[in-house]
């Protein structure tokens, strides 16, 4: 189907751009892929860790840590704690690909922009117009604009091929006021549907399927963490502050 193809190019790219990455001294990558293929896992990069014996690998799935030959491997997030915090070592490393796949897609110049009049930060929000949660966080649209946070939609329809919304969603993105399109859609006032920019849709959606996006809306910060479902105004800019501090 054409939104695997597409997907299995992101997955391409993002490849690509771990090419420089260096498989770790004393790591065996070779025999660290072999393991991982048969879970449908492909081998971007493999990194060291500040732990005796043990390996970051991250794959077109996300990070998977590993002995040196992958005999045994952890599927899941890895936490360093110090005296005064927690660091999530596994957010941290998948908000790095997700920001280089990002900047690689080209997909910036197709957002649908809702700016903040005294900007202070970005977020890029996966979304679906018939989300419920996606509507609630447009309906409060003006409090993040208010906090000095840019709102930037990539569509993302959640059931994939079969959601019935695609013409819709293809519709919004191809008006002439993308903006005002998708108010009313989120309002349920928005009636057109049309082929013309499924492309363009399937692209976000794969972009999305290759950082991990399984629902809406996902909110992915500037520097690519992600952050899985709604938050109000409040406390996305809460959220924000911390990550900048």
């Amino acid at each position: 189907m054409k939104f695997k193809r597409l997907l299995t190019s992101v997955v391409m790219a993002s490849a690509m751009l771990s090419a420089g990455a260096y498989a770790a001294e004393g790591a065996d990558k070779a025999a660290i892929a072999e393991v991982l293929a048969k879970y449908r896992l492909n081998v971007e990069s493999v990194e060291k860790l500040p732990l005796e014996g043990m390996y970051e690998v991250v794959t077109n799935g996300g990070v998977v840590y590993t002995n040196k030959d992958g005999s045994y491997f952890i599927y899941g997030q890895l936490f360093h704690t110090t005296a005064t915090e927690s660091i999530n070592m596994t957010e941290i490393t998948q908000a790095k690909r997700n920001k280089k796949m990002f900047d690689a897609s080209g997909v910036e110049k197709e957002l649908i922009v809702y700016p903040a009049k005294n900007e202070k930060y970005v977020v890029n929000v996966f979304t679906d117009t018939t989300c419920g949660y996606c509507m609630k966080l447009h309906r409060e649209m003006q409090q993040y604009n208010d906090l000095g946070i840019t709102v930037r939609y990539l569509a993302f329809p959640r059931s994939g091929e079969r959601s019935p919304n695609i013409g819709e969603m293809s519709a919004i993105w191809c008006a002439d006021d993308k903006a005002k399109a998708m108010d009313l859609a989120k309002a349920r006032k928005f009636e057109d549907e049309t082929e013309a920019c499924t492309d363009l849709v399937r692209r976000h959606m794969a972009l999305g399927s290759s950082m991990g996006v399984t629902g809406t809306p996902a909110i992915m910060l500037e520097d690519g963490t992600m952050l899985g479902g709604y938050l109000p105004a409040d406390r996305l800019l809460q959220t924000l502050e911390q990550k900048e501090g």
